[in-house]
């Protein structure tokens, strides 16, 4: 075993709102053996974090390292870790966007139908009925203390992955979250038709995941 992978965390909080999120999240970590996974909000009233980056990586670390600093000035300990995701659609007929704005495509406040009303009337609009667009997530992770990894004095590790749907002004499905419902696979379904496990293996949060644990487990 290497000096790095003898510190990975024991410990990672995640830092989100989205209890969507934080499940699919929790879920793919289960993987790893005898790590403890918690949500942000397991700890009180995190602050809220502002996304002022102009894209996800940047975003990403922001969230990581201001819910790292949060729980660090409540005592949590130094080697507990915090994973950040940012992630959201990029739809090439919009020239990328919603991009890092996905969450807050129709405003603020919003909420995923306010988003998705707004992506059929962005592509209505121009005339369009689909698409070609992809969904990135990148995945931030800090140690509460700041510190890197071992010998690896990086303090921040990130991880990403990207996967292409269309995005359709047909809707369908009900599972999933977010663009889900309008973003559609090449075998003719939406991402809101798959399983939670049918997902997880495909998504772009999946990817950046299974990269995680490559990591975590010492890969």
């Amino acid at each position: 075993m290497t000096a790095e992978a003898s510190v990975r965390p024991r410990r990672v909080v995640v830092a989100s709102g989205n209890a969507h999120k934080v499940r699919e999240i929790e879920r793919m970590l289960a993987a790893v053996e005898g790590l403890e996974v918690r949500g942000q909000r397991d700890f009180g009233s995190p602050p809220t974090i502002e996304e002022t980056a102009d894209d996800f990586e940047g975003n990403a670390r922001l969230k990581a390292e201001g819910i790292a600093a949060w729980l660090r000035a409540q005592g949590e300990a130094g080697d507990t870790a915090v994973l950040a995701d940012d992630s959201g659609v990029c739809v090439d007929a919009l020239g990328g966007a919603p991009g890092v704005r996905s969450a807050r495509f129709a405003g603020e406040p919003s909420d995923d139908e306010a988003n998705n009303a707004k992506l059929v009337e962005e592509l209505r609009v121009r005339e369009l009925r689909a698409s070609a667009g992809h969904y990135v997530c990148v995945l931030a992770l800090v140690r509460v203390d700041g510190q890197g990894w071992g010998e690896d004095a990086r303090p921040v590790r990130t991880f990403e992955g990207r996967w292409d749907v269309e995005l359709r002004v047909e809707r369908r499905g009900d599972g999933g979250f977010g663009y889900d419902p309008h973003a559609w696979l090449a075998g003719e379904r939406t991402v809101a038709e798959l399983s939670g496990d049918e997902k997880a293996g495909q998504s772009h949060r999946g990817q950046a995941m299974r990269a995680l644990l490559r990591w975590l487990q010492g890969g």
